[in-house]
């Protein structure tokens, strides 16, 4: 299966400049690398910090996003100055990565991680996947224990449907069949966004609105991504998982993430539940303050 932008030139112009805008507001310059997988070539953008010796972080994002999401705010910032952080564009995915997705239902998507990491010359990395990236981390744990580290999952997919009650689908239809910035800004307040936290800058926010307004009017995507994992998946990974929970996650409530991964993740090791944390992370810094918790662990 394949996505595709339906004018790549153009799509390609408006990555760079959208990439380029973003990380002049965040401050932190990442050096982009494109590498050769067996699913079309992969985007990472990478941050190395001025040490001798220091970790890598990989950073998946959620659907229909850049990984250069991550930057909205000044979060992982927090991360830059002892850790060196891979921002990896999924593969199918809008953003700089090739269209070309991996089967549903298989682990491919693992073997995809896999293929990343040792390009990137990792021998064993930390992974902190949201939402989606969360579901591919799970794949990458069980076809490559021996390259993961720990993962962090944040408001994982994977562990539940997803869930749109009948208000929040009203929102998701105005985004999708009508995209605007108007539309795109209802979708994001309404049901991405926590309204306990923080508002965020309004160019930020008008950042992730143009990406998400791009995508969605220019970018064919395949929609296979709403799969909930069997049991017995996630009953084989055994990679020391941390699970952060957005206590106001409208699109996968908590509860019932958390009441599945008690149940079937016997490598589990620990639960955050942020009380302001909506489904988005993006400029959340209780998010970053708990992240940064997390990966002192064991350190």
């Amino acid at each position: 299966m394949v996505s595709r932008y339906k004018d790549p030139t153009q799509a390609a112009h408006f990555n760079d400049q959208w990439a380029q805008a973003l990380q002049q507001l965040n401050g932190l310059q990442l050096h982009p690398h494109t590498l050769t997988t067996d699913w079309g070539q992969t985007r990472v953008w990478i941050h190395t910090p001025q040490r001798r010796i220091y970790e890598t972080i990989v950073l998946l994002p959620g659907f229909n996003a850049s990984s250069l999401v991550w930057l909205v705010g000044q979060g992982i910032n927090s991360l830059s100055k002892n850790y060196r952080l891979c921002l990896v564009d999924i593969n199918g995915q809008p953003g700089f990565s090739e269209g070309m997705i991996p089967k549903p239902g298989t682990d491919e998507y693992g073997h995809w991680t896999r293929q990343v990491l040792k390009q990137l010359g990792i021998s064993r990395a930390t992974l902190i996947g949201h939402a989606l990236g969360a579901l591919i981390c799970l794949k990458a744990c069980r076809v490559s224990p021996e390259l993961v580290k720990k993962v962090i999952l944040v408001n994982p997919a994977g562990l539940q449907p997803l869930s749109l009650s009948i208000a929040l689908l009203r929102y998701y239809l105005l985004a999708l069949r009508g995209p605007s910035h108007a539309s795109l800004q209802a979708f994001l307040r309404e049901a991405v966004f926590s309204p306990l936290a923080p508002p965020l800058n309004p160019a930020q926010e008008k950042l992730l609105i143009d990406f998400q307004c791009y995508s969605l009017s220019s970018f064919e995507l395949t929609p296979w991504w709403h799969q909930t994992l069997a049991k017995e998946e996630l009953a084989s990974v055994q990679t020391p998982l941390y699970l952060v929970l957005g206590a106001q996650d409208k699109l996968y409530p908590y509860q019932a993430s958390l009441s599945r991964a008690t149940q079937h993740l016997p490598s589990l090791v620990s639960v955050t539940v942020l009380p302001k944390l909506g489904h988005s992370l993006q400029g959340n810094t209780i998010l970053f303050s708990a992240l940064r918790s997390i990966l002192a662990q064991g350190d």
